[in-house]
């Protein structure tokens, strides 16, 4: 199968799709014939090993331009939504004949519509809502997600997650008279629930300062979060029982994780994020809101602990968490039995599958 793989991506490995998405196709590439159109001038060295190519390889940004077979690939598989050079190629796609699919990680959901309304709704009427609405479907990362988004985009969809290359590390034992607590993400207000996180831990401040709790946050700012939040913990008096860092990658982000008793991640909207699945990978035990679209599998795992996107939801969830302190290595070998589920090898041969389907169906109706 002859897969183009379109994307509008930066770099910015603070940002999930620029570690999901060349990781999709790394295992993409060991079943199918897979060719990668990244529409800007940037490719990251370890991506050139992919067959990532950009505008500088292929200045023009349409698909006729492309090498054969690519210029008339069997599916097309579009990362993201929200990017303008998309529309010269799928509008050849459309006139080709050629399906094509959108993984929107999680910019389609009520609450992702909501940030930058005003922008999104022009957009939406100028183009990108017919381009939802013609594609061959829409791969949600999980249900939840779809459930998040309705029906009103496109009525056919798949869903296939997120990955993660299983890793042999595995945590080796937890803190005896501590426990740490690890984020890693952006520093992102309200799509990372920062806010909620923040006031559940000045609420329990006492009893988390009683079991010498401790959250070390890492990531990015972005618009004043850090500022914001910065200011949150002193009015609290919490600056004990919280420390802001700044972005951890590669290595360095393996040892903080696998140094963790707990990861903790209190989204209120994602796609799949990955690294929460990359905690579970290494056995952490995980303090997760609804909007992680993971708390149903955490909690059929025993793998951590979840909450809806309130403060006092979250609060119970903290105290559970500190009750539940001599089960972390149960809950940990829990939280590494979940995270096989999410093996990339696994998930090609899905998308392989349910792209063949779609194919077939198509050539039918040709």
């Amino acid at each position: 199968m002859n897969i183009l793989y379109l994307s509008n991506l930066t770099g910015n490995l603070f940002a999930g799709p620029n570690n999901s998405v060349p990781a999709q196709i790394r295992a993409q590439s060991k079943i199918d014939n897979v060719f990668w159109y990244n529409i800007n001038n940037m490719k990251r060295d370890e991506w050139k090993a992919l067959n990532c190519f950009n505008l500088k390889d292929y200045p023009t940004g349409r698909l006729k331009d492309l090498p054969t077979p690519f210029n008339k690939p069997d599916i097309i598989v579009i990362e993201e939504f929200y990017c303008f050079p998309f529309c010269k190629l799928i509008k050849e796609a459309v006139k080709n004949k050629i399906p094509y699919i959108i993984i929107p990680r999680s910019e389609l959901t009520k609450n992702a519509q909501r940030k930058k309304y005003i922008k999104k709704f022009l957009g939406n009427v100028v183009y990108f809502k017919k381009m939802a609405q013609k594609a061959t479907a829409i791969q949600f990362l999980s249900l939840q997600e779809k459930l998040d988004t309705g029906e009103k985009w496109n009525k056919k969809y798949m869903i296939i997650p997120n990955g993660i290359e299983i890793s042999n590390n595995k945590k080796d034992g937890f803190s005896k008279n501590e426990i740490k607590a690890t984020y890693i993400g952006r520093y992102e207000l309200y799509q990372k629930g920062l806010d909620i996180l923040i006031d559940a831990i000045a609420n329990t401040q006492d009893i988390l300062r009683q079991n010498n709790f401790i959250l070390n946050m890492y990531g990015v700012d972005q618009e004043g979060t850090i500022k914001i939040i910065g200011k949150k913990i002193i009015e609290y008096g919490i600056s004990d029982l919280v420390k802001i860092n700044s972005a951890v990658f590669g290595e360095e982000k393996k040892k903080i994780i696998l140094e963790s008793d707990v990861f903790v991640l209190t989204s209120r909207f994602e796609g799949m994020p990955m690294g929460l699945i990359e905690a579970l990978s290494y056995g952490i035990p995980c303090l997760v809101t609804k909007g992680t679209n993971m708390s149903e599998d955490i909690n059929s795992y025993n793998a951590g602990w979840t909450s809806d996107n309130t403060i006092e939801n979250l609060k119970d969830a903290i105290k559970k968490m500190l009750k539940d302190k001599e089960k972390f290595e149960i809950i940990g070998d829990n939280a590494k039995k979940l995270s096989l589920k999410y093996s990339w090898k696994q998930i090609a041969e899905k998308t392989h599958n349910e792209f063949e389907k779609i194919i077939l169906e198509e050539l039918k109706w040709t």
